[in-house]
């Protein structure tokens, strides 16, 4: 009987060792495609940057260029240092402004007491609900209103709040110990300094986070200027991308080569702050 059950014990345990490397093979079967489908893309957009028009859509497709060119890079020198610099302005300040009024507003409904609080925390969360499309006849009206049409500080103060920002913050500062306030309360510290000496410090994480989020968001948004800028001068990346869409031609040389130069900032980002934006996103999403 004890033979048995050794026997029992030994053929169960080396099957549970076979599911679990089955397992540990599907997991990295499914990584390994889930990062070919971003992956190539990538690859096939620098290659189509170097090629000409009519060997991009040659069939096999080839991700390394029979001749490299540089005349779609060289097609950019016009417009699109102009077009950089318009969004490197716009993105830079817009985030840094989110930063600043996500930072404050989750100080302020995580850590501070006053009336209406938490009904005033959930009407602004509830805003993100709201599609961007809903708001923008309004919005267009108060923009021109306030003769502000036609200029990037329309887009910098539409972008000046993020409520997901907001939320994403608050949750990390709940989860530092209100000890640590009432400590430095106590040696007279008052909000002002808390905030700047000790809360800010430790939410390096989520600020990182929230970093990445609003760059590359606004870094790649073409709604808003669309709506907002006419001038060619005033354009960001995005619009100026559609200079090479005409009626009749999409000149996908030049445009791939745009792309190119476009994703170098959003991912020189992401790896300055890599080291903690995981921690950031996993520290937000707990309560304290």
């Amino acid at each position: 009987m004890a033979q048995v059950n050794a026997n029992y014990s030994s053929g169960n345990s080396a099957a549970t060792r076979q599911g679990s490397a089955l397992g540990t093979v599907a997991v990295y079967a499914a990584l390994i495609v889930a990062a070919a489908m971003i992956i190539i893309p990538l690859l096939l957009m620098i290659s189509s940057a170097f090629k000409n028009e009519s060997e991009i859509f040659d069939y096999p497709v080839k991700l390394i260029p029979e001749h490299f060119i540089w005349s779609n890079f060289q097609q950019l020198l016009k417009t699109f240092p102009v077009y950089i610099y318009n969004s490197v302005k716009v993105t830079v300040l817009i985030t840094v402004v989110q930063v600043v009024t996500a930072t404050t507003g989750a100080y302020a409904f995580a850590k501070l007491r006053w009336k209406g609080r938490d009904a005033l925390f959930m009407i602004y969360i509830a805003s993100i609900m709201v599609p961007q499309q809903v708001m923008i006849i309004p919005q267009f009206i108060m923009v021109r209103n306030m003769g502000l049409y036609d200029t990037h500080l329309a887009l910098i103060l539409l972008g000046s709040f993020t409520a997901f920002g907001t939320f994403l913050v608050k949750q990390y500062f709940m989860t530092i110990p209100d000890s640590l306030l009432e400590a430095a309360r106590i040696d007279g510290a008052n909000d002002f300094l808390i905030f700047g000496k000790i809360m800010l410090p430790l939410a390096k994480p989520v600020i990182a986070a929230q970093i990445i989020f609003s760059f590359r968001y606004f870094w790649n948004d073409f709604f808003t200027p669309m709506i907002y800028l006419s001038k060619d001068y005033l354009k960001t990346i995005p619009l100026g991308m559609s200079d090479f869409v005409t009626q009749y031609t999409v000149y996908y040389g030049p445009q791939m080569a745009a792309c190119v130069i476009s994703v170098i900032p959003v991912i020189m980002i992401f790896l300055a702050a890599q080291k903690y934006f995981v921690q950031g996103i996993a520290a937000g999403g707990v309560k304290g």
